[in-house]
């Protein structure tokens, strides 16, 4: 498991899941630093797979929320992940506001296979499924 914290910044743990799935977990409030931080990191993992296909699992149940240019950080990176191998992209999120609030500043979001779940069994289920189609 990779950590990558900074107080003021938020935290992110990111670790695989069956070697095809990122999982990452986000805790805290974040900004723009923090998202470079966290995108750095999963586009180093995203390189290692030599074009493979992958899958993502995000744990928001910790996020505070995050500044407006952490959302616009956020975005670039998913229009980079969007030229990427990604299969499909599962969310646990257990409050409407943080997925809308999500779902309106990252558009890029739009262009990947998502799905919002309340529970890590669902995710992980969704998510398997989607990669044995491939």
């Amino acid at each position: 498991m990779k950590s990558i914290a900074a107080n003021r910044h938020g935290k992110c743990e990111i670790n695989l899941i069956d070697e095809r799935i990122i999982s990452a977990a986000f805790i805290g409030s974040f900004n723009e630093t923090a998202v470079l931080n966290y995108a750095n990191e999963i586009k180093r993992l995203v390189n290692s797979f030599q074009n493979q296909p992958f899958a993502m699992l995000i744990n928001n149940l910790e996020i505070e929320g995050g500044t407006p240019d952490a959302y616009q950080a956020l975005d670039k990176y998913n229009e980079w992940l969007n030229q990427q191998a990604i299969i499909a992209k599962a969310f646990i999120i257990d409050n409407n506001v943080t997925k809308q609030i999500l779902l309106a500043r990252t558009p890029a979001l739009k262009q990947q296979n998502i799905a919002f779940f309340e529970t890590l069994d669902e995710a992980e289920s969704w998510l398997k499924a989607q990669l044995a189609k491939c």
